[in-house]
């Protein structure tokens, strides 16, 4: 073998790797307050690899647990939704609160509005049925649960305002 396609072939499988992190996505965390403002790429496919070394034992915290008991409903009633148009499936108002939770497209979201404070969060359906397929293990693998991430729609996942601050996750 020459230098030449031993050269070729690292570059082909450089840009090969190179397209997939592109294709599976970054998740961009961008925090702004009075005091600095970061913007931090991740491409999920790195994290994903890396997580894969890391596990967090689920066993410690009783509350977790309690809410696994019904993993199997949530699957459920996640899948049933995919099958369901766009809806509203709760709203709650108050005086100075609003909260709606909905279905949009293949997409659930949750609106909380109050007077300190917005919080909009849309979570991808097939996100939520890997993530709670990924919490099936009493240790989890953090790559995993990174991978729940891999090829969904672009837009903003999570996104926090309170009254200096502003918190966005995102999904590119």
């Amino acid at each position: 073998m020459t230098l030449k396609n031993f050269f070729t072939g690292f570059l082909i499988v450089v840009l090969l790797v190179t397209i997939y992190i592109i294709h599976a996505g970054f998740v961009v965390v961008h925090v702004k307050s009075s005091d600095a403002n970061l913007w931090v790429p991740v491409p999920i496919a790195l994290g994903s690899m890396i997580g894969a070394f890391v596990n967090l034992p689920l066993a410690c915290k009783p509350e977790f647990e309690k809410a696994l008991e019904y993993r199997e409903a949530a699957t459920e009633i996640l899948s049933q939704l995919k099958n369901l148009p766009d809806a509203d499936l709760v709203e709650v108002t108050k005086p100075k609160e609003h909260v709606r939770i909905f279905k949009r497209g293949n997409s659930l979201c949750i609106d909380v509005d109050s007077d300190n404070e917005k919080v909009k969060v849309r979570v991808p359906l097939r996100t939520a049925e890997r993530l709670l397929q990924a919490l099936s293990h009493q240790n989890v693998n953090v790559g995993e649960i990174v991978a729940c991430l891999e090829w969904q729609p672009s837009g903003d996942i999570v996104h926090v305002q309170t009254g200096q601050e502003e918190v966005r996750v995102s999904i590119w």
